[in-house]
Order: C-alpha cells, then sequence, then structure tokens
C-alpha cells in the first residue's frame, strides 16, 4: 500500500534507548512491503491524501488556540535536531488517545468544511471538497482513534513519519 503519513507503535521503554537511525528503521517507507504486515498487526497506520486534512480537523477546531499546545498526533519530541520523525512518548499517546476517543469526529470535521475545501483546491487535489472527501476524513480519523486507542492501552510509543 502506498500511503502519506505514517504511525507506527513501539514498546514505550525502547524511546529512550533506540537512536534515531533505529527509529527511522521501524517506520515503514512508502510502498515499503513491511507496511501490511505491520498494519495488520496493529503496530503501524497509514493514510493517503488525508493527513493534512486530518490535521487540520483536529487542530483548527478552537479547541486548542495556542498552536505550541497542537494535539500531538503528528508531532512529538525530535530525538535528534536533524531528524525528521518525531516520537510521541506515552504520556503524549495517552493525551491524544483521550481527546480523539472525547472528540464527535464527524463534527469536527463538518466544522472546518470551508477551511478543508479551501485546502484541498490549494493543493490541486485531482477531485474537489465533497461529502464523499469527508466520509474519507472521518474514517481515517476513526481508524487514528483506534491505533492511539491501542497505543495508549499497550504504554507505547508511537513514531510519525511522512512519507518522502
Amino acid at each position: 500500500m502506498s500511503v502519506d503519513h505514517f504511525w507506527c507503535r513501539l514498546p514505550g521503554p525502547s524511546v529512550d534507548t533506540c537512536s534515531p537511525e533505529e527509529l527511522g528503521e521501524l517506520v515503514p517507507h512508502r510502498r515499503d512491503v513491511r507496511y501490511d504486515r505491520l498494519a495488520a498487526a496493529g503496530l503501524a497506520l497509514g493514510v493517503r491524501g488525508t493527513a493534512v486534512l486530518m490535521e487540520l480537523a483536529l487542530t483548527e477546531n478552537g479547541l486548542h488556540p495556542d498552536p505550541a499546545s497542537r494535539l500531538p498526533v503528528y508531532g512529538g519530541e525530535h530525538r535528534d535536531p536533524g531528524a525528521e520523525m518525531p516520537v510521541l512518548r506515552p504520556e503524549q499517546v495517552a493525551a491524544a488517545s483521550t481527546f480523539l476517543r472525547d472528540s464527535a469526529l464527524g463534527e469536527l470535521v463538518r466544522q472546518q468544511d470551508t477551511v478543508l475545501a479551501r485546502t484541498v483546491a490549494q493543493l490541486h487535489y485531482p477531485t474537489p471538497w465533497s461529502e464523499s472527501w469527508a466520509e474519507r476524513v472521518v474514517n481515517d480519523l476513526r481508524e487514528l482513534r483506534d491505533f492511539f486507542a491501542v497505543a495508549a492501552a499497550a504504554g507505547d510509543a508511537v513514531v510519525v513519519r511522512e512519507a518522502e
């Protein structure tokens, strides 16, 4: 599967023992054959074409007025200043899981309908914003909610990667 954005679970304590290179190897790359195996095991989640729209629905909803305190689903601690992959510590994963669990995801998308439509147009997506786009974003948010719930319950950290 070709995806644009990945989240990969790893045991919480390993965050402090893995080098940035090792963390990078844990997360599949675009068109990586490992993705299907990791996803089937519930250890990775990838989305295609909706990551920026998901982020807007989660962060541009008035619930996070301070950009520095945005929900850590797409960001987190950068282990190395030059590293591209943020690491979400178990406590950040738990906070994200709680937020996602307690949010009406469909309503977050509906609230941002105009912003999402403008973003789809600005990024030159092949089709304009529509109800089917909204359903796709909500579905991907629900999968993200479920992924973070399992990761939080296990006390896992999450490594984030945007596909090259």
